[in-house]
């Protein structure tokens, strides 16, 4: 209703829904958190799990959470949500933009009013029918990010941010759960420790699957904060990568991350791998804020101590596996 079709196509290209990310694995019908993708569910048949365990471990992963307290699943449930209806907020805002400016370029070269003093004739008109307060609830609707610099505007950049802030309390919802379930103390549900009986699958595998989750809602925050040009919590997603990151180079089981070219390096040198990862991420966060100055300078700190901590962590465990590799057998 807005335009022409190629309008559309365009539109659905720069889609930032979470629906369409996931590849329908969530949506308002669908609200579990629980995400993996195509790439990643091969690679966990393929390395950790059965061919008939995954779907197992993913159930569990899913039964798991809906049995927590009311106020947690709660919270869970509500901030998917918000995450979908997010994204087609933006992507409505995005295409409505479009319609505008396609609107403004044809009605500037189809009259002699220039660019620049269209939108004061406008506002003029406006201000003496006293609907001046229409006109600025209209151009705060469609709002758009300029920075000066001649880069491309943001539009709807404070809903991006919302939108970056729910996928990241998703994220970290499902990292302090994948963390639990490996607890000693924790249990699971009773009609489930037959499956596992069978050893379809285990606790590990679970932790596995909630933690590939939370790294794509992650990702999906840590795009929407590119985007809006959110250096700090651009930052805090990338130390919370980094979290990911080093839960998976202590653990024993191979989890979905980069293509299957460096599996086998990844099997035999899994903690070296994700550390490293953790460290690209640490450093692509400095990267962003470019130096420590202005605002930016408790997170540029809190950076810089988890790239130290990572560093040290990493620099142990290569002199360890050179050690192991050179002594004599």
């Amino acid at each position: 209703c807005f335009g022409k079709s190629s309008s559309s196509k365009s539109w659905k290209s720069k889609t930032t829904s979470v629906t369409v990310a996931s590849h329908g694995q969530v949506s308002l019908n669908s609200l579990s958190g629980i995400v993996i993708l195509p790439h990643d569910f091969e690679e966990i048949e393929s390395s950790v799990l059965q061919k008939e365990g995954c779907h197992e471990a993913i159930g569990m992963a899913k039964e798991i959470l809906d049995r927590k307290t009311q106020i947690k699943r709660d919270a869970l449930l509500v901030l998917v949500a918000a995450c979908v209806c997010y994204g087609h907020a933006i992507d409505s805002y995005v295409l409505l933009a479009e319609h505008q400016n396609r609107e403004e370029e044809e009605n500037v070269t189809d009259s002699t009013t220039t660019i620049k003093d269209a939108p004061s004739k406008a506002k003029s008109n406006f201000t003496q029918n006293n609907k001046s307060e229409v006109l600025d609830r209209g151009l705060t609707l469609i709002s758009v990010k300029r920075d000066g610099s001649g880069a491309p505007a943001v539009t709807a950049p404070l809903l991006r941010q919302r939108l970056g802030d729910a996928c990241n309390e998703i994220g970290k919802i499902l990292l302090s759960e994948s963390r639990a379930v490996l607890l000693p103390q924790f249990s699971p549900p009773p009609d489930k420790i037959g499956m596992m009986a069978n050893n379809t699958f285990g606790m590990s595998h679970v932790s596995a699957i909630m933690l590939a989750s939370a790294q794509f809602w992650f990702l999906e925050g840590l795009a929407r904060f590119t985007e809006g040009q959110d250096l700090r919590n651009l930052a805090l997603l990338r130390c919370n990568l980094c979290q990911c990151c080093k839960i998976r180079a202590n653990t024993n089981v191979i989890l979905p991350g980069s293509g299957s070219d460096d599996a086998s390096f990844r099997k035999k040198n899994n903690s070296e791998f994700y550390l490293q990862e953790a460290v690209d991420h640490l450093v692509s966060a400095h990267d962003a804020m470019g130096q420590r100055d202005g605002d930016l300078t408790e997170e540029w700190d809190m950076v810089s101590e988890e790239l130290a901590a990572t560093l040290l962590v990493l620099g142990v465990r290569r002199r360890q596996s050179t050690l192991s590799s050179s002594s004599p057998e």
